[in-house]
């Protein structure tokens, strides 16, 4: 059985309060059952860390190097995909193949399966607004492929307001309002919903990733 790490930018707060054991471990059982779909579980010994901000890739290296240990940095690009090859640049000195992205966010990833938006609308028992809407004809995504949004965390936000409702109270008044996408809380229910095959066939990094750690 392969042992292998994969650490996983992702989980991040400027509250640490915020950012509670539940969350990170749902967030780490989630990025497990997505890649468990093509790296089974009889095969792989998957350890998903997740950690909050590119800021602390390096020390992510470092400790992969020094311990030894067999793993791999999915961190967010932040950036188009043409200037993948600057960015890794910045990491010369250590073992950039074992370096993957996310383009340009992580939510790239859920943008470009929206059918798991509804079921995750569904699964929160939120109120859909716009129902004969298919989210998947907004025009901040149609047309465009997921890794060409820009600031894709930002176009989830704005998708989750435009088509979800909740109700809050406020002074003893139930107000309803557009929901608003939480990173620590929402991401890590919807990566668990993602598909990987689809997911792979979308975005190069993440089949490149998958076919790197199967060849471990």
């Amino acid at each position: 059985m392969v042992e292998i790490t994969i650490y996983v930018e992702g989980v991040m707060s400027t509250n640490p309060s915020v950012l509670t054991i539940d969350n990170s471990v749902l967030f780490r059982e989630s990025f497990h059952k997505l890649f468990s779909q093509k790296l089974h579980p009889e095969n792989f010994d998957l350890r998903i860390v997740p950690f909050g901000t590119v800021t602390q890739a390096r020390r992510k290296l470092d400790h992969l190097k020094k311990k030894g240990i067999n793993g791999v940095l999915l961190i967010d690009l932040d950036a188009p995909k043409e200037q993948k090859n600057a960015r890794i640049e910045n990491y010369s000195g250590y073992n950039t193949e074992i370096i993957f992205f996310m383009i340009h966010e992580m939510e790239a990833w859920i943008l470009s399966q929206t059918d798991k938006i509804e079921v995750f609308g569904k699964n929160e028992d939120l109120t859909r607004k716009k129902c004969d809407e298919d989210i998947s004809n907004n025009p901040l995504l149609k047309g465009k492929h997921p890794e060409a949004i820009v600031k894709p965390s930002s176009k989830l936000d704005t998708i989750f307001r435009q088509y979800f409702v909740v109700s809050r109270k406020r002074n003893g008044k139930e107000r309803k309002t557009g929901k608003r996408y939480s990173k620590t809380k929402d991401a890590p229910k919807l990566i668990g919903l993602l598909e990987l095959e689809p997911l792979t066939q979308t975005f190069d990094e993440a089949n490149r990733m998958i076919d790197y750690i199967k060849m471990q």
